[in-house]
């Protein structure tokens, strides 16, 4: 008699660590882990006029990541998420030649912290 009830004891204890963990492993399923990612965007604007600058290539890379976005007509550039870095290098190339003018490259890096990045351009001699 008191063998089963030890036996009754164990297999309630295991049943719920077993109960415990099907739980998280649920709710991770469901509602994800936190995870550090951000999403990047911004607006490129030309130095002098202040207008925005459409037909750029900005490449942003973080220490585990990489992504390419293309400026709008307004300047503006989205991106899809890119693993949290407080330093983000920013590659910037006038892709579309002399449409809209021709803008030098630029290489920068930057301090990033969930902010819109708003960048100035100057145009190629």
């Amino acid at each position: 008699m008191k063998i089963a009830k030890v036996k009754s004891s164990v297999y309630r204890k295991v049943l719920g660590v077993f109960g415990a963990a099907g739980f998280l492993v649920t709710f991770q399923a469901c509602y994800g882990t936190p995870q550090n990612f951000i999403d990047v965007n911004g607006k490129i604007s030309d130095k002098d006029t202040q207008e925005g600058i459409s037909g750029l290539r900005v490449n942003i890379i973080s220490d585990t990541d990489s992504l390419t976005a293309t400026t709008d007509s307004a300047g503006n550039f989205y991106t899809g998420i890119i693993s949290r870095n407080n330093k983000l290098q920013i590659n910037i190339i006038d892709i579309d030649g002399e449409e809209n003018g021709s803008y030098a490259e630029l290489d920068t890096t930057i301090d990033y912290e969930d902010q819109l990045i708003d960048l100035k351009l100057s145009k190629s001699n």
